[in-house]
């Protein structure tokens, strides 16, 4: 049963990255995870159940995509926008999913909260690896600034290409550790 629901909410993911949320109805998202109505609606009561789902699996895609690199020193860091950039050359290259489901759903409470704790994983993410290469750091305020530059090359991808935006973003990120001494 668990794996139908993962199966489902994977096709999900990959329909609404391709053909954004407004597009899709529930019987493109049903012949695109093909499943049965019933089975859709079995794992997924809602369409805005079906965007949560979607929206969940892609956060745990994500975390294990940049997970991973250099144990130590800026690369511990760097690596998560050159993972990036990756995302954004081989998966999805339409700006971030999580903000074009808010744009789409801008009063869904659900929809806001996978988005904010998406944000929040990200943010995690940068906080863990600037406190294994510098735990003295100021490291909340570095893990904010360098979930800011994650945000920019998403968005600057879009209209300037990956390669520019990682090229950009790992400029920003790497003036950013050596402005704290983090070299």
């Amino acid at each position: 049963m668990e794996q139908t629901k993962q199966k489902i909410a994977r096709d999900l993911d990959a329909q609404f990255g391709a053909m954004g949320f407004a597009a899709p109805g529930v019987d493109t998202l049903r012949e695109g995870a093909d499943v049965s109505l019933r089975t859709l609606y079995k794992y997924y009561p809602s369409r805005d159940a079906m965007v949560v789902g979607a929206l969940e699996h892609r956060n745990d895609t994500y975390l294990r995509w940049i997970s991973g690199g250099p144990r130590s020193g800026p690369e511990h860091v760097l690596h998560v926008f050159e993972k990036l950039g990756e995302w954004l050359e081989t998966v999805a290259n339409s700006g971030c999913l999580f903000l074009n489901a808010l744009a789409a759903y801008p009063d869904d409470a659900a929809v806001r909260a996978i988005a904010e704790h998406h944000k929040d994983c990200v943010a995690r993410v940068f906080a863990d690896r600037v406190a294994q290469i510098a735990p003295n750091a100021d490291i909340a305020g570095l893990s904010e600034a360098l979930l800011t530059i994650h945000e920019g090359q998403a968005d600057t991808a879009m209209t300037r290409g990956p390669e520019v935006a990682t090229k950009a973003a790992l400029l920003l990120a790497r003036a950013l550790l050596k402005s704290e001494e983090i070299t």
